[in-house]
């Protein structure tokens, strides 16, 4: 996703000698195995500001990614998460995002349990479909002149001739990297996705409902509800337990359908982005779960910085060889 955002924005700058390289086929790695969350709830000014300057991309194409503004809503299950959530909302508010407090209920009327005792909501945050923001990406860059070889390794030669490479291969950025010497600390976690229903009484206009404590949450997607959480990736029985509090009517014997895939992890959970020890080769991965949401952004600041512009944003602080590790609140 962010190698194609990268050539998207090249292709947008006037490019027109920009090579995709992929040994595997179109969606093959994190992309086609994501949940599809949109949010600007982050917990630290960097990624509130690439949210916000990511948003448009998904707004402005909203039939195209099928993009809903539904919103995220975090719940509180004690006193303690929502002491977590206040200060989250005051951070959030002074980066001018318009959190709000609702009752729980009136965003997610199946929603249960009397021990939820607040909630943050953003009308800013949203869904989409992670293939078709894809699939968008690449039509734009064909459209300006951008070659996409899937299946296809990249030469030797042209790696070593081109004026730059950008090395954005997802979970296999480190041995990517070792093979052209250079050092990415990016380790792949898998992420389980369970699938309940269809189920008639599921709205599309359903917010991403997550459980602010545990981690556990879901959306709505194609009338299912799609489940995600902590714990062993592929049981079952825990999501079940978890609905059967939460959303009793979904904890089925059974899901619908489960895969699993892959956040591609750094050491702070934070992406890196921008030149790498070695002259003309340049970084972007291991977003940890935000690349598809953050890649409008990152796409356009790090062409800018190829080109020898000036960014939009400011992404120095995400250099691939930074050392000390960089903190948000929340990197759910």
């Amino acid at each position: 996703m962010v190698g194609a955002a990268v050539a998207w924005a090249l292709g947008n700058a006037g490019r027109r000698d920009v090579v995709v390289y992929d040994p595997r086929q179109l969606a093959q790695g994190s992309t086609g195995r994501a949940l599809g969350g949109f949010r600007t709830q982050h917990g630290s000014a960097l990624n509130v500001n690439l949210a916000l300057a990511s948003r448009e991309f998904f707004a402005s194409r909203a039939t195209t990614v099928d993009f809903r503004p539904n919103g995220y809503l975090y719940f509180a299950e004690n006193e303690a998460v929502a002491s977590e959530l206040a200060a989250r909302a005051i951070l959030q508010r002074e980066l001018g995002l318009p959190i709000e407090h609702p009752e729980p209920s009136e965003k997610v009327p199946f929603l249960a349990g009397s021990d939820i005792i607040a909630a943050n909501f953003c009308a800013l945050d949203g869904l989409y479909s992670p293939p078709l923001v894809l699939k968008a990406f690449i039509d734009e860059a064909r459209a300006r002149g951008v070659d996409f070889r899937y299946g296809v390794t990249a030469p030797a030669s042209e790696l070593e001739s081109a004026d730059a490479v950008v090395i954005a291969t997802g979970i296999w950025s480190r041995q990517v990297g070792e093979t052209l010497g250079v050092h990415l600390d990016v380790e792949p976690v898998e992420r389980g996705m369970f699938w309940v229903g269809p189920f008639d009484w599921l709205d599309a206009g359903l917010p991403m409902t997550l459980e602010a404590g545990s981690g556990y949450h879901f959306r709505e997607r194609e009338g299912r509800l799609v489940v995600m959480g902590p714990g062993d990736q592929n049981d079952w029985s825990h999501f079940r337990e978890w609905l059967s509090r939460r959303v009793p009517r979904a904890a089925l014997p059974e899901p619908e359908k489960h895969w699993t895939g892959h956040y591609e992890v750094t050491f702070d959970h934070h992406a890196l982005v921008g030149r790498t020890e070695r002259d003309r080769f340049w970084a972007a991965c291991g977003f940890s779960g935000h690349g598809v949401m953050q890649s409008p952004a990152v796409g356009t600041s790090l062409a800018a910085m190829i080109l020898g512009d000036s960014p939009d944003l400011d992404l120095s602080a995400l250099s691939p060889l930074r050392r000390d590790g960089l903190l948000d609140r929340t990197q759910l």
